[in-house]
This record gives structure tokens, sequence and C-alpha cells, in this order.
């Protein structure tokens, strides 16, 4: 069941989209169910396509008739691939214990003076963080914080692939030659506010 999760402050706007949801609600599913197969998921899928839709009310009131559906189903498209992304994400970051996985996980634990090393490796980068050059800082946070991958990264710095790679590289060691320096020598060292 899917349950308009969207301010009724236009009561015109509104209705629009009570009209559309009705209209166009089984290719909703249809394109949703083309991607997943939990019909659970498939609504969660739909849900955020018509908050998504809500948010472009005003758009979707001007475009002609025959576009709507075409609209309709190219913005559950892109709420399924970002469904699947963040399932993809979660399962990279989680481990199944119901059949013995304890054992696996606590042999992949790692040991308390590895965990002392980590922890002394990322004070240093915090240290050292406010000194690197933004665009660093940028694709360092979105390659290893967020987990985007090379071709993702090359679109957002509109370069090739394999210069997203050189790119990684070159930050990466100058991160490493800071924090061998302790974070000093750098000649446009910035605050934080």
């Amino acid at each position: 069941m899917i349950v308009f999760t969207v301010p009724a402050d236009n009561p015109d706007s509104m209705a629009f989209m009570r009209e559309l949801y009705h209209r166009y609600s089984r290719l909703m599913f249809a394109e949703a169910l083309r991607r997943v197969s939990n019909r659970q998921d498939c609504e969660d899928i739909v849900q955020d396509a018509v908050t998504s839709l809500y948010e472009k009310v005003d758009t979707l009131m001007n475009l002609p008739s025959a576009a709507l559906p075409a609209y309709v189903v190219y913005t559950v498209k892109n709420k399924s691939v970002d469904f699947l992304r963040r399932q993809a994400a979660a399962g990279r970051h989680s481990v199944d214990l119901s059949d013995g996985g304890w054992e696996s996980l606590e042999s992949a634990a790692p040991s308390p003076e590895d965990m002392a090393e980590l922890r002394e490796r990322a004070d240093g980068l915090y240290q050292i963080w406010p000194l690197l050059p933004e665009e660093d800082q940028e694709l360092l946070y979105r390659k290893y914080v967020l987990g985007q991958d090379n071709a993702e990264l090359a679109q957002l710095f509109h370069c090739q692939r394999d210069s997203v790679r050189m790119r990684l590289t070159r930050a990466r060691r100058r991160a490493m030659a800071l924090m061998k320096k302790g974070g000093t020598g750098h000649d446009k060292a910035r605050t934080l506010a």
C-alpha cells in the first residue's frame, strides 16, 4: 500500500498526484517489478518515485499528457537503480551470521595491535585533512567513504576513468607525504572554521 507522504499544502497538486497515481500505479509497479522481485522492495521504490514526482508536480502539471507516462517510467527506473545501489552497498557491509558466521567474523576481526595502528593512522589523517587540496579531499572522501567506483568519479570530475586512478594515486601520495612530515610544510595551509 502506498501512503502519500507529501505535504498537502496545495489541494490542486495533491489532487493531481492522486489522479497520477491512480492512472499510472500499475505501470509504476510493473516497472519496479522488472528490477526487483520482492513486493516490499517494489512498494518502497514506488513510494520513493511518488515522493520524487511530487517534488516536480509543477513540471508534471504542464507536461503534455503523452509525455507523462514516459516521465513516470523514467522516475521509477531511476529510483529502482538508486534502491539497488543502496542494497548493494548494504550487502558489502553486512555479514550473514545465521549459520556459523560468528567464527569467520571473529577470525576476520583485527587484533588489538592492528586496531591501535589503524587508530594512529586515522588520527594522522585527521590532522592533515585540512591541509589537503579540496579536490583531493573530495576525491578521497567519495572513493573511500562513499564507496563510489571509478566510473562515477570520472563522471563527477569530468575526466577519463584511467585518470581517476592516477588522481587517486597522487592524492594518496600527497596525504602520505603530509602524514610523514607530521602535517607541516604545506604552503597553503588552511584552517578549519
